[in-house]
């Protein structure tokens, strides 16, 4: 059967047949049972890139994460297809990132990925192989001998979006709210300087959520979306590590609260954030849920600048 390039909200657990290739929108990829790489989590280094190979190791990493296929798809077609989204998450990402997605063009943007250094010769570290199923070559950054730069793995992603929703979520941040103050110790020396610059953006005309003098909704929230780690790579702490960075960005960046949607079924991932410091604060009713023909999802939040006394 020929592969749909359908992009969908339903997600299929591996190994379940079904009909078309599934993507978990915005959502973490699903725990796993495997058994942690022998890899040592202090050698990854989480950070901001605009590296365009790195943006394409990204790409693959959500590739490798977010699609499923049926049971009874052949392994061609399967890496045909995985290449194509690769392609269009590649792409996807570097136009968010400069500003050129119409959809996003109210956001702020920031890629962040999470990159082992490998030796000269490229080996990958034991528990990984390019099988078509745990990791994609696309994942695997040449180096630069020239300049020193050695070759890189990456393993896990995620982006930060600064702005007062998340486009194509219905369910959105009210907090803070236009006429809430802004808390002691935000740094608003960003404000103005990114792709979501302006007088005022449509979402908070939409909203309703201009009031003269005060500081706009889109500098003082933010979402994570595309979180995810690859199966090999996981429970070795390295989503702690892309959280932790992704807070450096967002208080760098002067955002108040930092939101996440979260799929009601993956129930993994919902612990893994409320571990971190997140709370629920919305949730979609089955209906509404069923009106999308998607799975319903949970928002969750936690304010930015006290994030280090809730750890603490």
């Amino acid at each position: 059967r020929p592969v749909s390039l359908r992009r969908v909200t339903a997600w299929s657990p591996p190994g379940i047949p079904g009909d078309t290739v599934a993507r978990k929108a915005f959502d973490s990829a699903a725990p796993t049972d495997a058994a942690p790489a022998a890899i040592d989590p202090s050698a990854v280094t989480v950070r901001v890139t605009t590296d365009k190979a790195e943006l394409r190791g990204a790409a693959a990493a959500r590739a490798l994460a977010f699609y499923t296929y049926p049971s009874d798809r052949s392994e061609f077609s399967i890496r045909s297809h995985r290449n194509m989204r690769i392609d269009a998450e590649w792409d996807a990402i570097a136009d968010k990132i400069n500003g050129k997605d119409v959809a996003f063009r109210d956001t702020r943007v920031a890629c962040l990925v999470a990159a082992l250094e490998l030796e000269r010769d490229g080996a990958l570290p034991p528990g990984f192989a390019f099988d078509g199923k745990g990791l994609d070559p696309a994942a695997l950054i040449p180096g630069d001998e020239k300049n020193g730069v050695p070759p890189r793995l990456i393993l896990g992603t995620l982006d930060v979006n600064q702005g007062s929703k998340l486009p194509a979520e219905e369910l959105a941040g009210t907090f803070p709210g236009p006429e809430d103050p802004v808390p002691p110790g935000t740094d608003t020396g960003e404000d103005g300087k990114g792709t979501n610059a302006g007088e005022s953006t449509l979402a908070e005309e939409d909203s309703g959520s201009l009031v003269e003098g005060a500081r706009p909704i889109r500098y003082r929230r933010a979402y994570l979306s595309n979180v995810c780690v690859l199966a090999s790579a996981r429970r070795l702490g390295l989503g702690k590590k892309l959280i932790e960075a992704s807070f450096d960005v967002a208080r760098a960046w002067g955002v108040e609260h930092m939101y996440v949607h979260v799929e009601a079924e993956n129930v993994g991932a919902k612990r893994f954030y409320e571990a971190e410091g997140f709370v629920v604060v919305a949730e979609e009713s089955e209906a509404f849920a069923l009106s999308l023909s998607r799975p319903r999802r949970f928002l969750l939040s936690q304010p930015v600048v006290t994030r280090d006394v809730v750890e603490a």
